[in-house]
């Protein structure tokens, strides 16, 4: 299968999984994507980088984090299977990404020009609607992971991960998933530990 192929087929299962009904939706600028590999380990995006695409995520793990002067890292996010990532605000901005993308796991991603599609979509409006869509997801998504982390308590903080993104419990090492939530690995373990309530 030749490299423009399987990406189509990547785009289309995407797109369709948002509920768009049109699976062309992006082939004008099909073309100018790439098929990226990625091995475990390895870094798509540097903290500093300048860098100006969407990434669309076929099979993988991609860890978003933060670097502090002190050289700690905290975890932003994870993105898997079916998800859309990249230093989306910076590449709008045309500023210098805030954090670092490193894959967890080998990954294959569909890289896309976001500064193109973003100046194209005044002219396409289902175009638009896609990218205000996955603008809207990550808004949604930091918002609620602001709340948690703002408002809730470290059981509360493991508890909203159960809920709400479980297959992070099942795949994080377990220092990337204390980092995650805002504690130590050793909190994380007597939270894992605690039986539930009716156990």
């Amino acid at each position: 299968m030749s490299d423009s192929t399987t990406i189509g087929k990547i785009l289309q299962s995407w797109l369709a999984s948002r509920g768009f009904r049109d699976p062309a939706v992006l082939q004008p600028w099909q073309a100018a994507m790439s098929l990226l590999p990625l091995d475990k380990g390895a870094f798509l995006v540097r903290a500093g980088d300048r860098d100006r695409h969407l990434y669309f995520i076929h099979y993988g793990l991609l860890r978003l984090f933060y670097t502090s002067a002190e050289g700690r890292e905290r975890n932003k996010a994870f993105y898997g299977p079916g998800q859309a990532t990249g230093a989306v605000s910076a590449a709008i901005a045309d500023s210098a990404a805030p954090f670092s993308v490193q894959a967890l796991e080998p990954c294959l991603l569909v890289q896309a020009d976001l500064g193109q599609l973003y100046r194209e979509a005044p002219r396409h409006p289902e175009l638009s609607r896609l990218l205000l869509q996955l603008l809207a997801d990550a808004f949604i998504r930091n918002e609620q992971r602001e709340a948690m982390l703002l408002t809730c308590g470290a059981e509360q903080r493991y508890q909203w991960v159960l809920d709400n993104e479980p297959e992070l419990i099942r795949c994080l090492p377990q220092f990337h998933l204390a980092s995650y939530i805002g504690v130590d690995a050793v909190s994380l373990s007597r939270l894992k530990r605690k039986p539930k309530p009716g156990q």
